[in-house]
């Protein structure tokens, strides 16, 4: 309670600053994850964005890794990005299901329990990310549950030259990278082609990754009122994991050995096309933007257990389209109040084929779909520039068929119906700083795989298919109060704080071994607050961000428990020198608290012990020529990614070790 005593005696004294003449210093940032062209300062929410000179500053080389630079952000990466987290809201292991990522707008979650995977995204082809925390449920319905990230990549610019710039990296572990992007534009056509090709040893054994992906993006825009976006991307990769080990192993082998029974390969191939034509025109006094999102994309996942006893690969294969019309109404009611509709309609539908291959057993074979669709309608005001206002209801509809047509034939038909909402209130007491207030009614839909589980066997231990007829949505209601400050030049504050109880929260059960609503009530609550501040014309540039982080099984038969693999505190903060105008340095550190592993919703095992990296970067451009370095953990820390007991049959538990130090560097040259 005491950071909420903060905002307001925080908000009280530079509302003082209201009635001053302030000139703004910062341009109008337009977050497209808003879905209503609002700016940053015109939204009700925590909202974050991690601008393109952020990016090229950052030290960071894979999303994760960026992310995690985010207030309330608990971004992990394990040792091979295929195994990554991005955690908002404080849900742990189910935390894939309740953050949407978004690729220009698009989709990024699959129809299961999977984490949206970040690797199909190249690093070097994003512009900027807007990251929404906390529930945005009448916008993006499913999965919005602990909040959004948008990813918008580069585009080319109209009646420009083209331009083309090649990357090269190299690093610890026979890490190389190397790309190439072209972009420019002809009149009213612009366009913008990435390829990159990556691959890495990394730092545990049994442990490597392999990738290519290209991406283009073309925008043809003919009048001023009619435009159209079209992007098309493929990925493909390979990889390898070694899973976890115990402290024996640990002990024996150190941190970079291996369980052979834990291990793991794999590969990925993922494509996309999307096209979004838009119409924006004056009609009478109001302003109207139609817009239309269409895509289509397809995703083939294999991955084998050597170890396990039978052998066995999975192969799924999993389609998905998009159609999603919307509409945005911007219209002044007096000369005081100004009003914003934004409406629409989403439509996705999901298919998803799993080929089971077990030795000495007949090839299993799984049909699943999911037809979900959603309305929703947000309404904004503005009065007198300062006051902000926003209401927003969605209903939602969702279908799911299974079909297990080879060991064990099982038919499964379900349907469910839902609905959220939001309000919310803030005020504007100078043009870029404001202090809000929002609640929001969620849900989150069960996946297809926490409805229907595939039959498998571990370690000569049968599974059979499982259907969870009884399994249902859950619900959330959160309250969100904070203030973005940018009263004075060069110096961004922020404090929030924010609480949510779910019902039947959706969790992995480990007494069935199958996901489940929790019998009870699950409360989750976040205070978190950041500061930077731009010294001696931005040469000097400190920044911190620091989380707590609580949450706890209200009732129910884990009463009294922490959610498992949720760290009480995670913070970042370090130092930026910019000595001349393309020389820069940075030094930062990284703090993750403790927190109970994967699967230990009874807090039976130790907590996976904190941990605090430190880390190093530089850049240096001359002309059309940069390069870059960075030093990575460089007190070699030894620390753990992960902490799991599923190893509990045999009174275990095991770790995720992670890298110590090692170094990056890069080059890039631009014609």
């Amino acid at each position: 309670m005491r950071i909420l005593g903060l905002i307001f005696a925080l908000s009280l004294s530079l509302m003082n600053l209201a009635h001053a003449d302030i000139a703004s210093d910062l341009e109008p940032i337009v977050v497209e994850a808003s879905r209503s062209n609002d700016t940053v300062g015109q939204m009700n929410k925590d909202v974050n964005i991690i601008t393109s000179e952020d990016i090229a500053n950052a030290p960071a080389k894979s999303l994760p890794e960026l992310l995690s630079t985010v207030p309330g952000v608990d971004s992990r990466i394990n040792s091979n990005i295929k195994d990554q987290q991005v955690d908002m809201g404080q849900f742990g292991e189910s935390s894939g299901s309740n953050v949407v990522v978004l690729l220009d707008g698009r989709r990024l979650n699959k129809p299961d329990s999977s984490t949206p995977d970040l690797s199909l995204i190249n690093l070097n082809s994003v512009d900027h990310i807007e990251v929404i925390q906390g529930a945005s449920t009448v916008l993006y319905g499913d999965n919005a549950t602990g909040g959004v990230i948008n990813i918008i990549t580069k585009k080319g610019l109209e009646n420009t030259r083209p331009s083309v710039t090649l990357s090269s990296e190299t690093g610890s572990y026979k890490t190389n990278k190397e790309g190439i992007d072209l972009s420019g534009g002809l009149p009213k056509l612009a366009y913008q082609f990435d390829y990159d090709r990556q691959q890495s040893n990394n730092y545990r054994t049994e442990d490597n990754y392999w990738a290519n992906d290209f991406d283009t993006r073309l925008s043809y825009d003919p009048t001023d009122i009619f435009g159209v976006d079209f992007s098309q991307g493929y990925h493909l990769d390979r990889y390898r994991q070694p899973g976890g080990i115990n402290i024996n192993t640990i002990d024996s082998g150190g941190p970079r050995g291996v369980n052979q029974s834990s291990i793991s390969f794999g590969s990925t191939s993922d494509s996309h096309f999307d096209v979004t034509p838009h119409v924006k025109f004056d009609a009478g006094t109001s302003l109207v933007d139609l817009s239309l999102l269409t895509s289509a994309r397809k995703s083939v996942t294999n991955i084998t257990y050597p170890y396990f006893s039978p052998l066995e690969t999975l192969n799924t294969e999993t389609e998905s389209y998009e159609f999603q019309p919307k509409l945005i109404l911007s219209t002044p009611l007096t000369d005081r109040l100004n009003n914003k509709l934004t409406t629409g309609y989403d439509y996705i539908y999901y298919t998803e084929k799993r080929r089971i291959y077990s030795t000495g057993n007949p090839l299993d074979l799984v049909f699943a779909n999911e037809a979900s669709q959603g309305v929703y309608l947000l309404d904004e005001m503005v009065l007198d520039e300062h006051w902000l206002l926003n209401t927003g209801v969605r209903g939602a509809w969702a279908n799911y068929v299974f079909n297990q047509t080879q060991q064990t034939p099982a038919k499964f038909h379900r349907s469910t119906t839902t609905e959220g909402y939001e309000g919310g209130l803030g005020y504007k007491y100078n043009p870029d700083s404001k202090i809000f207030i929002d609640y929001t009614r969620s849900y989150r839909l069960p996946n297809l795989d926490e409805f229907f589980q595939s039959p498998y066997q571990t370690n000569g231990v049968d599974h059979p298919a499982l259907i969870n007829p009884g399994l249902t949505y859950q619900v959330g209601n959160q309250y969100q109060l904070g203030i973005k400050d940018h009263s004075f030049k060069g110096i961004n504050l922020g404090i929030s704080a924010t609480e949510v109880q779910y019902k039947k929260e959706i969790y992995d059960d480990p007494a069935i071994f199958s996901n489940a609503n929790y019998d009870g009530k699950t409360r989750h609550y976040s205070q978190e607050a950041d500061a930077s501040i731009e010294l001696f014309n931005n040469k000097i540039e400190p920044f911190v961000n620091v989380t707590f982080q609580q949450t706890e099984f209200i009732k129910g038969q884990f009463s009294g428990k922490e959610l498992p693999d949720v760290p009480n505190q995670i913070a970042h903060a370090g130092i930026t020198f910019r000595p001349l105008e393309r020389l820069s340095t940075s030094i930062s550190t990284d703090f993750v608290g403790k927190r109970y592993g994967l699967g230990d919703e009874a807090n039976i095992y130790p907590k996976v012990k904190r941990y605090n990296t430190v880390n190093w970067s530089a850049k240096y451009g001359y002309k059309n020529i940069e390069v870059w370095v960075s030093l990575n953990n460089i007190f070699s820390t030894h620390y753990f990614v992960y902490g799991s007991s599923f190893d509990a049959a045999n009174n275990d538990e095991v770790y995720y070790p992670a890298p110590t130090r090692n170094v990056e560097a890069g080059v890039k040259v631009k014609f």
